[in-house]
């Protein structure tokens, strides 16, 4: 057996602990790290927000302000609360849809701009979202990618409430 003092065998401890703790963090970013070699294509899902992200808060287009507060969420102007806002927080949390592999032709003077302040993001996420007839268009500023998702969703994204006078 080797003979080291306690102050040596303290050393060779926190050396092993560091090393295992570098080991774990390189596995851990392999692992949860986008592959630099996959392609966006037409059929992928991709979440607006992601399950794992918290908002902290949402801004849609500079009338209506949804903060997180605690667990709960609060809208100003209050003209949605409760259920039916945790309900609309959920559906902004959850929601994905398909990666566009061309851009669409739209009249930006008709987009709804949202602003998400995300728990650890330097930055905010922006996204404009354009309403058609058949289906709700997605313009992420961030990552410049369009995406597409049922018209169906517009109306669980930006309840008639919020809107409300």
């Amino acid at each position: 057996m080797i003979r080291l003092s306690k102050t040596g065998w303290n050393n060779v401890i926190i050396i092993m602990v560091m090393g295992f703790i570098l080991l774990i963090n390189a596995t851990n970013k392999k692992i949860h790290s986008p592959d630099e070699n996959t392609e966006v294509t037409s059929d992928q899902e991709i979440a607006l927000v992601g399950s794992q992200n918290i908002i902290l808060t949402l801004d849609i287009s500079n009338v209506v302000t949804i903060e997180r507060i605690g667990r709960t969420w609060r809208a100003a102007p209050a003209n949605i609360s409760g259920q039916a806002l945790a309900q609309m927080m959920m559906s902004w949390q959850q929601s994905s849809g398909q990666a566009m592999a061309q851009a669409p032709i739209v009249d930006r003077q008709f987009s709804l701009d949202v602003k998400l302040d995300i728990a650890g993001q330097p930055l905010p996420l922006q996204l404009s979202f354009y309403a058609t007839e058949q289906q709700l268009l997605i313009f992420n500023q961030t990552s410049a990618q369009w995406l597409v998702m049922p018209i169906a969703m517009y109306g669980q994204l930006f309840p008639a409430e919020i809107f409300a006078n």
